[in-house]
């Protein structure tokens, strides 16, 4: 069977890892990813010393481009799995401090892009009997979320949404939807903030392992058990 898996921010942290861990397991990968043109370089040297079968493809997530679907990767492919895990730069702030251009940057790759991305696999998935849509949220949906990190709550809460919506649809035809929620991770992101407030969220909750993560949201996937009718899977206790 051909499994193809599109993952959107696939370039680098999470995203990285979920592009090779699917890939060393035979899935033709599509990895998405916005501007970083050196990180999808550098996961193009990865694929092919590992034969991973695939594509790095420039694609804003917020935009509309049908002939991205095109590829006969995805076309061709008898099980399709996306996985959204496209995140908007950001560093944690005060509330007051924030602007709602903030809010709207944070909504418009989570939600915006996450719709889009569905929009136009659905229909697909349906075709084939059935897919897999994965949600990467964040474990800061559970409770109060820390502080400076409203914008991003947020967003990762309207996400929240869209899982619920879409599997209130098509989990009863066959398309599994569910989300998964690490916490705190090492990744080119959060390497840019200041290192006192990395040092203070590490000490106060679990740091997630990219790899051990996307490890995880495999095992998911693959698990015919797993209901997909839009619950979350916690990964903040995956650390080392």
């Amino acid at each position: 069977m051909k499994r193809t898996v599109i993952i959107t921010g696939g370039t680098k942290g999470l995203g990285r890892e979920l592009a090779l861990a699917f890939g060393r397991d035979g899935y033709c990968v599509i990895a998405f990813y916005a501007t970083d043109t050196v990180a999808a370089e550098n996961l193009q040297v990865a694929f092919t010393a590992e034969k991973i079968n695939g594509a790095i493809l420039q694609h804003d997530v917020t935009t509309e481009n049908p002939a991205i679907w095109n590829h006969p990767e995805i076309q061709q492919a008898d099980h399709l799995t996306l996985i959204h895990n496209a995140c908007a730069p950001f560093a944690p702030v005060p509330m007051h401090q924030l602007v709602w251009n903030d809010f709207e940057n944070n909504f418009t790759v989570a939600v915006k892009g996450g719709w889009l991305c569905s929009q136009a696999l659905i229909r697909l998935m349906l075709k084939r009997g059935g897919g897999t849509m994965i949600n990467i949220l964040t474990a800061a949906v559970e409770g109060l979320p820390p502080k400076g990190f409203g914008a991003y709550a947020v967003a990762k809460h309207a996400l929240r949404g869209l899982t619920l919506s879409l599997a209130s649809e098509y989990a009863p035809r066959g398309v599994r939807v569910f989300s998964a929620s690490p916490g705190f991770m090492n990744t080119p992101l959060t390497e840019q903030w200041d290192a006192r407030l990395r040092t203070a969220i590490q000490s106060a909750a679990h740091t997630t392992v990219p790899s051990e993560a996307a490890r995880r949201v495999l095992e998911l996937a693959n698990d015919a058990t797993t209901p997909g009718r839009g619950e979350d899977y916690p990964l903040q206790q995956i650390s080392r």
